[in-house]
């Protein structure tokens, strides 16, 4: 696409530290495209650059959900508490594995008990399994169940239960059933020294670098890190049913009618020019993501970006507060990627 950086150019302006990585899938065939404000000179392919992806593990999760579901060793109907046996609370009888995986189990974003103020810069890691225990011990959403709310905790301790049916990490799964059939070599939670040399540093929407995140915990609905290219391998599986994990992936696609409206395992799905695309975003204290995509035009979008469209931290709060008392001018607020990445889905889809 010639004319992407008049979509771009106000999400690069002024973010010194930028990298933003583009895959467009079309057809079949990939392009990927790239936006660098960052001085230094990398021998790494844009495409190789490795990136907190954020909730988009989400969609993973869920996956590894249906795939242990075809093996038969759990289902999605399963009640949560059958996997909590050293909690006694009937409300986790109440929900199910699909509900985490639809975010319809009332739990909320984040567990009562869970305090980010303790750890601003790395939120999550400091909130344990002795945490989220004692949290589901007593935790009640009996009346929000098969309503819609988005649940990191949710999604985190679907996660956690699959690792313990299975036997294995997270990072076993994500290989045994996702990225080794789909040939995703630059993808998991936990990176060797080598992909390490490859992760780039995140940084808030003020500019200033920012720790990555250690999930713990939650690794479940947001610990992958991955590659633009391994993404674009991702949605042109989800696009093209001749693949190793095709009948997974199709379940995946299929709507589930809860409560008063359609949800999908891991999926979110919205409108563009009159058609449907399933779709995913994602974000860190450094770190923006999004996918999408419309099987019926065999299209498909992946946006990577190293800045955050927020930032975590009180100091920065201060700095804009200050900035705007002396310059009487509101604090520039980060900007997500999702809209770039509607407007060039747009576009590609006219096309």
């Amino acid at each position: 696409m010639k004319d992407l950086q008049s979509f771009v150019s106000d999400y690069t302006k002024d973010k010194k530290h930028l990298q933003l990585v583009i895959g467009i899938i079309r057809e079949g065939d990939i392009e990927y495209f790239s936006f660098c404000n960052d001085k230094k000179k990398s021998m790494i392919p844009p495409e190789n650059r490795l990136f907190e992806i954020c909730s988009i593990t989400k969609v993973f999760t869920s996956i590894l959900l249906l795939a242990m579901e075809q093996e038969k060793l759990i289902s999605s109907d399963d009640t949560v508490g059958k996997y909590v046996q050293n909690v006694k609370n009937d409300y986790l009888n109440k929900i199910s594995l699909k509900s985490l995986a639809t975010h319809t189990s009332g739990l909320p974003v984040l567990a009562a008990n869970h305090i980010l103020s303790k750890n601003r810069s790395n939120p999550y890691s400091i909130y344990t399994e002795e945490d989220l225990i004692a949290f589901l011990s007593d935790a009640d959403y009996t009346d929000r169940i098969d309503s819609f709310e988005y649940s990191n905790i949710g999604m985190g301790l679907l996660g956690n239960i699959l690792c313990k049916v299975s036997g294995n990490t997270y990072d076993e799964l994500l290989k045994k059933y996702i990225t080794s059939p789909l040939k995703m070599n630059e993808t998991a939670v936990m990176l060797d020294s080598e992909q390490n040399g490859r992760f780039l540093n995140g940084h808030a929407s003020t500019g200033k670098r920012v720790p990555h995140w250690d999930l713990s915990i939650y690794e479940g609905a947001g610990g992958i890190k991955s590659s633009v290219s391994d993404l674009s391998l991702f949605v042109q599986a989800n696009l093209n049913d001749d693949n190793p994990i095709a009948s997974t992936l199709q379940k995946s696609h299929l709507p589930i009618w809860i409560g008063n409206s359609n949800r999908y395992f891991g999926w979110h799905e919205d409108k563009l020019l009159d058609k449907s695309i399933v779709w995913h975003n994602g974000a860190s204290s450094g770190f923006n993501s999004y996918l999408a995509w419309n099987k019926e035009l065999s299209l498909g979008i992946v946006l990577l970006s190293n800045y955050s469209f927020f930032s975590n931290s009180l100091i920065d709060y201060y700095f804009a507060q200050l900035r705007k008392l002396i310059t009487r001018k509101e604090p520039t607020q980060g900007t997500m990627i999702d809209s770039i990445g509607k407007k060039i889905m747009e576009v590609i889809m006219q096309r």
